[in-house]
């Protein structure tokens, strides 16, 4: 893992044409590589799927070195961030996927948004093991959020946060509550006021230091 990473960030870094790039590349892969080989969940396919978005993220945001870390940094919190739903099977409501998909968008437009919101959730299903028919529903969420939360900005960071909740919200709970059993509309219930209680306290932590450090 370490050297595979050298060669993406060294190669990445060799585009910026700085020897400081170089060797910050050269740490942070070193790290990373000893952090990826610790945990064997993160197994070669799901690293080799974050590096291409972090690869591609470099070249989309124009080469910009502070824009590829941070948004690299929110992809991998919001793609692990459901992994213990591989362990307790309950509704992944305690997310960074909604975070991370509005914080790209209004820092970096609604494609990067779009792109980041359905990436991360793909790798959110895959990681956790809960890929199933209804993926496709939240990549479409996802996607949908990226796109709107642009052109919602620069309305309060907090407020837009809860909006694009209530919005992922509206295009996914219908399709459990309205032919569910009971079991299924409870979960869609809990799903429904944690994802709201958490995404609200995230935002309100983080929402406006992150866009400090993107903008």
């Amino acid at each position: 893992y370490q050297k595979f990473f050298i060669f993406v960030l060294l190669l990445s870094s060799y585009f910026e044409g700085s020897r400081l790039a170089r060797s910050i590349a050269r740490n942070i892969a070193a790290e990373l590589g000893n952090l990826f080989s610790r945990y064997h969940y993160f197994n070669t396919g799901k690293v080799i799927m974050l590096v291409m978005l972090v690869f591609f993220l470099y070249f989309f945001l124009n080469r910009s070195i502070k824009g590829t870390v941070l948004i690299a940094i929110l992809g991998a919190a919001a793609s692990y961030s459901t992994f213990y739903k591989k362990f307790v099977k309950i509704p992944s409501a305690i997310e960074l996927v909604t975070l991370g998909t509005v914080v790209t968008s209004v820092s970096y437009g609604p494609l990067a948004g779009a792109l980041f919101g359905a990436i991360t959730t793909i790798i959110s299903e895959v990681v956790s093991e809960a890929m199933d028919i209804f993926t496709f529903l939240y990549v479409f969420a996802r996607t949908v959020i990226g796109v709107v939360a642009f052109h919602l900005y620069p309305m309060n960071v907090w407020l837009l946060g809860i909006l694009m909740v209530l919005l992922f919200n509206g295009i996914c709970q219908p399709f459990y509550l309205l032919p569910g059993d009971l079991e299924t509309k409870i979960k869609a219930i809990y799903f429904f006021v944690i994802n709201i209680a958490f995404n609200a306290l995230i935002f309100f932590l983080l929402g406006n230091f992150l866009l400090g450090i993107a903008l």
